[in-house]
């Protein structure tokens, strides 16, 4: 069992959906800001790469991660590629982590999620495609929802949708990055089935469809970009 172990006297990155200087942001105006961001210099790989690091110092700061075994599911897309990232460090602050890809690498639909892909891939991950082996679900403490990321519509088709049932169903600590799987994040209405996690870690801002109700305990991961 996972306990939270609050830290508000000593947050660093994470801000709570309370925390005044939290706004809410749609997807049209957070796609605006990562164009403007990539504009001014910014690459959408340091985008990603700020997303994972600050996602696990968040969650760090929340449940030690020093030991705790965590299964990271990745999607195709640049949540997987966050999810990725993330993995990465989450092993810097010495847990165990897995990462289960949905689907097959050659899939991967982005040139920044198949990078770190490749970068796990290349540190000696433990990376389960497409079918994982039931007992690693059974071991994990935590799981890391990294399948679909705001840019997803329409109800979640297969593999999808089976994984993540098979979230749900597990009594690990459950997060996920950026929206809960199968939320739209605008409107914050489920698209069919979706993910229930126990914390979402939101990037850059709170979507504005997000509440409490579909998301759990809402946290902000900064991605380095600045609001208009």
């Amino acid at each position: 069992m996972i306990f939270l172990q609050e830290k508000q006297n000593s947050r660093i990155l994470g801000i709570l959906l309370t925390d005044s200087c939290v706004r809410m942001i749609s997807t049209k105006e957070m796609r605006q800001l990562e164009k403007e961001a990539q504009d001014n210099g910014i690459t959408t790989l340091q985008l990603m790469e700020n997303a994972g690091a600050n996602c696990a110092k968040i969650l760090d700061e929340e449940v030690l991660l020093k030991g705790k075994k965590i299964l990271v599911f990745c999607g195709t897309g640049n949540n997987g590629g966050d999810g990725f990232c993330f993995a990465r460090h989450t092993a810097i602050f010495g847990a165990d982590v897995s990462v289960f890809l949905v689907k097959k690498s050659s899939e991967i639909k982005t040139n920044e999620a198949r990078r770190n892909f490749e970068i796990i891939t290349n540190y000696g991950f433990e990376i389960f495609e497409e079918n994982i082996p039931e007992y690693m679900f059974q071991k994990a403490d935590i799981i890391i929802d990294a399948l679909l990321g705001t840019g997803a519509k329409g109800a979640p088709k297969e593999p999808y949708a089976s994984a993540m049932e098979k979230i749900n169903t597990s009594s690990a600590f459950k997060v996920s990055i950026d929206v809960p799987s199968g939320v739209d994040a605008d409107t914050g209405g489920c698209l069919g089935i979706a993910v229930k996690p126990d914390i979402t870690i939101c990037l850059h801002d709170v979507k504005t469809g997000l509440d409490e109700k579909s998301c759990g305990k809402i946290m902000v991961a900064p991605l380095g970009i600045l609001h208009n």
